[in-house]
């Protein structure tokens, strides 16, 4: 008599794969009736399946569909805490449907998003979240007819590419016009090449609220620089270094901003006395910066939530109502900033 193991309650596909000693894709292949699993396998994976009477998960039953139980995030890099909240924010989307998530990472390289892309085709996930992937990468995975969600893109998405991202424009303008309001005129950016459309359109956002203000756009205000702390840093000393420095520096994302307080610190200049600062995204850590960050804060853990969901109907053959998702960014006062006519010695 076969050897029973203690199941207690009516087993997952992760179970019956390890009672079965092979992998969930595996099992999952042999209740889609696909034919790429030897004989010997799909006979005792069946037999599992009687013995215990297999039931579709959560996930199974609410998609319709017996899959993998399995969906993919892929991210441009695992150790940015700006991700850290989509992907939770996935995670509780799909927490209560049983599926697990793949985490991956692209190192912001199309040749590792290409690589993965090839991985899927396979079937071996259910569907895909990408966060800022590339346009090549989009094009791609959409040939497949493949379930995905794009959160954040790179360039201009087709109308008919399920998307979530968020007001950008919406978010710059408010930043510069802040600072406008406290009677700078002299405004500095800080990210003005960074490709991806959110940087793009926040960038946009900061030359409309100087036009509309009649504030002349200087190029010797507006500077490149990777999402970073060492090129806000760097950008910071240019500025600085200009016979007729900036009073505000909007740096287009929170790590550029940990790199102009650094630039201004060692230049004893004070933070907002002497230039006021604004940032991008609320990270964590800015209420915890001296002086607290004012910023822009992007809902990344709805971003998260919300892909998570229109993926879920996607898999499960639902139409969505609305294939492109914008979530409104909120400005955040607090400490970096000060009117334009207070000054103190260095």
């Amino acid at each position: 008599m076969a050897k029973r193991h203690k199941i207690d309650t009516r087993p997952t596909i992760a179970q019956i794969a390890s009672v079965a000693g092979v992998s969930i894709p595996t099992v999952s292949k042999v209740l889609n009736g696909r034919l790429d699993v030897s004989p010997a396998t799909r006979e005792r994976i069946e037999q599992i399946i009687e013995e215990y009477g297999f039931v579709r998960n959560r996930a199974a039953q609410a998609l319709g569909k017996g899959q993998s139980g399995l969906i993919d995030l892929i991210v441009p890099r695992l150790d940015d805490d700006y991700f850290f909240p989509i992907i939770q924010g996935a995670e509780l989307a799909f927490k209560e449907t049983g599926i697990r998530l793949v985490l991956s990472s692209t190192h912001y390289t199309e040749d590792e998003e290409f690589a993965w892309i090839e991985t899927v085709t396979d079937r071996s996930t259910d569907g895909v979240l990408l966060v800022l992937p590339s346009d090549e990468a989009i094009q791609r995975l959409s040939k497949q007819k493949f379930p995905f969600v794009v959160i954040h893109n790179q360039g201009g998405l087709p109308p008919n590419i399920p998307s979530v991202t968020i007001t950008s424009w919406e978010g710059g303008f408010a930043a510069t016009n802040h600072l406008i309001a406290l009677g700078h005129r002299r405004i500095a950016y800080i990210g003005k090449n960074v490709p991806a459309m959110d940087a793009i359109e926040r960038f946009a956002g900061y030359r409309t609220a100087l036009e509309v203000a009649s504030i002349p756009l200087e190029p010797d205000l507006q500077q490149e620089g990777k999402f970073t702390a060492n090129d806000g840093y760097r950008a910071t000393r240019a500025l600085m270094a200009l016979p007729s420095p900036p009073t505000a520096i909007f740096a287009g994302n929170d790590h550029h901003a940990i790199g102009v307080y650094r630039a201004l610190y060692e230049l004893g200049i004070a933070i907002p006395q002497q230039v006021s600062v604004i940032g991008f995204d609320n990270l964590a850590y800015t209420e915890l910066m001296n002086p607290a960050l004012t910023t822009v804060h992007v809902p990344r853990l709805e971003l998260g939530r919300v892909a998570a969901s229109m993926l879920l109907k996607l898999i499960a053959g639902e139409a969505l109502d609305m294939p492109l998702m914008t979530l409104p960014t909120r400005f955040l006062e607090r400490e970096s900033c000060a009117p334009a006519n207070i000054t103190c010695s260095a």
